[in-house]
């Protein structure tokens, strides 16, 4: 007796190879475009650090509207308003030239960037402009996944 097809077992041995095979591509293309979205920042940011800088020489201030040279410690939660100076001036910033940066202020996961002089890194305050990275969480409750451009020295 001649019998063609596949056993119920050769079945799902393929099925299960096919699936395990399809679970690694979809974690890998994730991974793929999580990367891509912390360089787009980085890149972002690194732009946006040039523009904050500009910002800081033509008007003698910070986007938390302190002088250049003392920055003090308060945060911009949001450096796209037009009280931080860089995408517009509400005039509290003399010998204003901007716009600064004329892009979106938004990371790739859809939060705002930040302006921060006093962030900790490796125990010493620095003068940064950053995103709080994936997972979002921020305002002075900073995490491995941030992602900032040191703006002094």
């Amino acid at each position: 007796m001649n019998k063609h097809g596949f056993t119920f077992i050769e079945v799902l041995v393929v099925s299960s190879v096919i699936g395990l095979m399809g679970a690694l591509a979809s974690v890998m293309v994730v991974k793929g475009m999580e990367k891509s979205r912390i360089r787009q920042a980085t890149v972002e940011l690194n732009m946006i650090s040039t523009g904050v800088l500009q910002l800081a020489w033509d008007t003698g201030k910070w986007p938390n509207r302190r002088f250049r040279t003392n920055p003090g410690s308060v945060e911009v939660w949001n450096i796209s308003k037009d009280s931080a100076g860089i995408m517009g001036s509400d005039g509290s910033y003399t010998d204003w030239r901007g716009p600064y940066y004329g892009e979106s202020i938004l990371d790739p996961w859809g939060n705002p960037y930040f302006f921060d002089p006093d962030f900790r890194i490796a125990g010493v305050n620095r003068i940064v402009v950053g995103s709080f990275g994936p997972n979002g969480r921020g305002r002075n409750q900073y995490d491995s996944d941030d992602i900032v451009v040191r703006l002094d020295d």
